[in-house]
């Protein structure tokens, strides 16, 4: 995660942000005085949130790591073991 002041990303908006958007870095926005905040792509974002949503569903988490657990075929390998 980059780092920066308030009055920094101000004067360079149009260069950081694209840099963000396009490197998917997420940039910690630091003020003086109130909270902090975060910079991120629509895209970052909204993948974040699939991820939210997904963890709400009961067991599909346990769901997904116990099939990346299972071999896929027989005399296959598990999920984990694959070179993607």
């Amino acid at each position: 995660m980059l780092e920066t002041t308030a009055d920094y990303l101000r004067q360079n908006l149009q260069q950081q942000v694209p840099y963000c958007v396009e490197s998917h870095e997420v940039l910690h926005v630091k003020q003086e005085k109130g909270e902090s905040f975060v910079v991120l792509g629509i895209e970052d974002w909204q993948a974040i949130e699939e991820t939210l949503f997904l963890n709400r569903i009961p067991g599909l988490v346990d769901s997904i790591h116990q099939a990346h657990q299972e071999v896929l075929e027989k005399g296959g390998s598990p999920l984990k073991e694959l070179d993607w």
